[in-house]
């Protein structure tokens, strides 16, 4: 048994141990007249069972336990003061378990006759948790360092720290990085044939000899969506110039943001509905 529990007798002031060895003490009256009549609720020659769920660290109440007794099926849930009420009881000896997220589990054979009331203890317990690994990473890095875990993708400063001294060119960032939701199509050669004219205000499907990102469920069609825009240091670029972007050394880049869906589409018009690379260098802070 994890815990400890006390019994405390309505009238009378008295210590009991179990034949298990469980110190059981009486500490004196807990219960208010309009709850002691309330004990008329049960059905006759059955009883009432009840008390309180304790942290044993602090003394503070404890909500949201789960206290059961097993051999009837039966439970009840403590309140935001630790009570807890169970009726029609057999009296007689119990097992009582609790049961709370952050505590170890309580399991123990009580007596039962209706007289007392049961404070149960709980131990605080760790939580295992497996398989995962905290990086602490500083105030300014903590947004970009979310890559991948959000519907946005960023690229931010400490991660470009290491990204260097791997990668030349964002190009070679973007083939090992991925970023969520998008896929990036390498450039056939820096400043590729320009894309085909369209009508006004329409985007134009960009060639993907100049370097593409393209939202995922976009790239999987048969027909050859419009790329993401780029924008550089706050001026969006033409697809043709987009080519040469891709060509920048990672030690001129600040950040990489990538924007979809309504945020990118709310910021830049019809162009952002296919979503936006946002870069930013050192020179453009």
């Amino acid at each position: 048994m994890n815990g400890t529990l006390s019994m405390s007798r309505r009238r009378t002031r008295a210590s009991l141990v179990s034949a298990a060895g469980l110190a059981l003490t009486v500490v004196g009256t807990l219960l208010s007249p309009a709850e002691l009549g309330a004990q008329d609720e049960t059905s006759p020659g059955l009883i009432t069972l009840e008390g309180e769920i304790v942290d044993g660290s602090n003394n503070v109440p404890v909500e949201g336990a789960i206290v059961g007794l097993p051999g009837l099926g039966v439970t009840a849930v403590s309140d935001r003061m630790g009570y807890y009420r169970i009726n029609d009881v057999p009296a007689g000896a119990h097992a009582v378990r609790v049961l709370r997220l952050g505590y170890e589990k309580f399991e123990a054979y009580v007596p039962v006759n209706g007289e007392e009331v049961l404070a149960l203890y709980l131990t605080p317990g760790p939580i295992p948790l497996e398989g995962i690994e905290v990086t602490v990473v500083g105030l300014e890095d903590l947004e970009w360092r979310t890559a991948g875990t959000s519907d946005q993708g960023f690229i931010g400063p400490g991660e470009f720290e290491e990204l260097r001294d791997r990668y030349h060119s964002l190009d070679h960032v973007l083939r090992a990085r991925k970023l969520p939701r998008a896929r990036y199509l390498p450039p056939v050669q820096p400043g590729g044939a320009p894309p085909p004219p369209t009508e006004p205000g329409v985007p134009a499907p960009s060639s993907d000899t100049n370097g593409c990102v393209r939202l995922t469920h976009l790239s999987l069609g048969t027909q050859r969506p419009p790329c993401a825009m780029v924008v550089l240091d706050g001026v969006p670029i033409d697809p043709v110039s987009a080519g040469w972007v891709f060509q920048t050394s990672t030690h001129d880049i600040y950040s990489v943001r990538f924007l979809h869906g309504a945020e990118a589409a709310l910021r830049y018009g019809l162009r952002g509905g296919y979503g936006a690379l946002l870069i930013q260098t050192h020179q453009g802070r």
